[in-house]
């Protein structure tokens, strides 16, 4: 006898006994065929949508084409797509469990948030859904009718869309806490909700009770522990973050979901069809804060010294790198250069990550390519040049990567160039702004689109463009930033014959900033359970 389960009206399931399916499948039997999480494929200009499946026989890839050992992260929003036959408007309901005690300390049915609304998830354990309803794929404006194919293509389709994590932080932080570094497969149960049997799968015969899925090697779910960011196209009309602007309308851009027990982040870009790219993955690393000072304490009281990260090589081969070495102590970073600087500790620690995912070898003047990104109409490409200061917080960098992918997207493929945002330890000599990874400098850009820096009066300075990528750092959170008043009657613009400033900066002559964009000032980024 095969094994059946039933579900219940708590959401638990019961284990029956049932008949062993025939091989060969009745077309004209109701039957759920097919069960599986997904994420969503939007094509035609945001008029046609499809579902890709996650799960290991699904194997997704890195922006480096490396497979990834794992389907979802918790706190991630997927969907769940229950795929049947001659069941049109009937309702189906579905719970999800655990295979094993390491994440709930039980296999019990999980609560977890369901869409049911435009601004709204629920927590559900039992998930009833109709069949050719399509409630799941509205977007903020509470409409499905951009995607002109979903009745030729998924009318029978039960869709829910929810997110792999529970009501509150307390319960999150017990279930990432058991899971830690390891893997939890999750899955499905479902049946009619009405009762009256179905087939499942291949079966051929209607059966009371529910079918299991994702319980096999055939494909299972693998969940693990992760931080994640999820970045919004600023016409992505499936963000459903906080308003920030209603005339013209303009909502925060990014939400994270801090892991209090895994140290990686994942970040993640929906582009204006809100199709999913995954673009990279970075450690982050905790060090103490900085704050520049204006006495250098004697050698008695830097505490020991524990590392020294010498320039000398660098600034030979032509990198205008401003420090000759940093001296590396207990108390604090002494920054040797044409004056010596002191980063003094303070309470607290800083996130940081590395923005330098190729990290090429060699020293020299040249731009240094820290990153290209180049998938499914996507591209992010940036490079560093005379800097070793390529550390960011990891709500700056989102907001970065979000920039960049977004300028991209509207038509501007100028290499975007940064001077430096902060050294690795958190300090920024010979700054006083750029402590703790909170600023950062960019060339200008030129009409050669090629990254190479210019100033701000100079004829091949792209003064329009210029503009069009500050609006969209502010849009995504740099809403402070410096740079100078200035004229230019040489480049090809008109807008700036007469002074003006760039938008969102503040004039600074000292020191100059007529050869950068200074942005800093970046709005903190709401964690889910904030």
């Amino acid at each position: 006898m095969a094994t059946r389960i039933t579900i219940t009206d708590s959401g638990q399931t019961q284990v029956l006994n049932g008949p062993l399916a025939p091989d060969t499948p009745d077309n004209s039997l109701q039957r759920i065929t097919d069960v599986y999480f997904a994420k969503k494929v939007v094509t035609d200009d945001g008029t046609r949508v499809s579902f890709t499946k996650i799960d290991s026989a699904h194997v997704q890839q890195d922006q480096q084409n490396q497979a990834i050992p794992y389907d979802s992260i918790l706190g991630k929003t997927v969907y769940l797509v229950i795929e049947t036959s001659n069941m049109t408007d009937l309702s189906i309901d579905a719970v999800i469990r655990p295979s094993a005690n390491t994440l709930t300390n039980n296999t019990d049915t999980l609560q977890l948030m369901r869409f049911v609304s435009p601004d709204r998830y629920e927590a559900q354990r039992l998930f009833t859904v109709k069949v050719g309803n399509f409630d799941a794929l509205k977007n903020n404006q509470g409409s499905h009718t951009h995607y002109g194919n979903l009745q030729s293509d998924h009318i029978n389709k039960a869709i829910i869309k929810l997110q792999l994590r529970p009501d509150g932080r307390a319960i999150f932080d017990e279930w990432t806490e058991r899971l830690a570094e390891g893997v939890i497969n999750l899955e499905v149960a479902v049946e009619r909700t009405d009762n009256n049997p179905c087939a499942y799968k291949d079966g051929q015969e209607e059966i009371n009770g529910a079918g299991i899925f994702l319980n096999d090697d055939t494909g299972r779910f693998r969940v693990v522990n992760k931080n994640i960011y999820t970045i919004h196209h600023g016409s992505n009309t499936y963000n459903t973050l906080t308003v920030v602007n209603p005339d013209p309308e303009r909502r925060r851009r990014i939400q994270k979901v801090v892991n209090n027990h895994s140290t990686d982040i994942i970040y993640f870009y929906y582009d204006q069809n809100d199709n999913e790219h995954r673009i990279c993955s970075r450690p982050k690393v905790s060090v103490t804060r900085k704050r520049r000072v204006n006495a250098v304490p004697p050698l008695a009281q830097r505490g020991d010294l524990s590392q020294t990260i010498d320039f000398t090589a660098n600034r030979a081969a032509g990198e205008q790198i401003d420090a000759h070495q940093l001296l590396v102590y207990t108390n604090g970073t002494l920054g040797d250069g044409a004056t010596d600087k002191w980063y003094a500790n303070q309470p607290g620690n800083v996130d940081l990550v590395d923005m330098d995912i190729l990290a090429n070898d060699g020293v020299g003047p040249q731009i240094f390519e820290a990153f290209n990104y180049n998938q499914n109409g996507v591209i992010i490409r940036y490079g560093f040049q005379h800097t070793r200061r390529r550390s960011i917080q990891p709500d700056s960098f989102a907001g970065f990567l979000g920039s960049l992918a977004q300028f991209r997207q509207e038509g501007h493929t100028h290499y975007i160039v940064s001077q430096g945002f902060s050294y690795s330890d958190a300090s920024c000599y010979p700054s006083a702004e750029h402590v703790n990874g909170e600023a950062g400098d960019l060339n200008l850009l030129t009409t050669q689109e090629n990254g190479v820096n210019t100033i701000l009066s100079a004829a091949n300075f792209d003064y329009e463009n210029q503009v069009i990528l500050r609006n969209i750092l502010y849009d995504f959170g740099f809403e402070s930033g410096r740079s100078e008043n200035f004229s230019n009657t040489s480049n090809a613009s008109t807008d700036d014959d007469i002074t003006t400033r760039l938008p969102h900066t503040t004039h600074t002559a000292t020191p100059r900033h007529n050869n950068h964009l200074h942005v800093h000032g970046f709005t903190p980024i709401s964690d889910i359970y904030a």
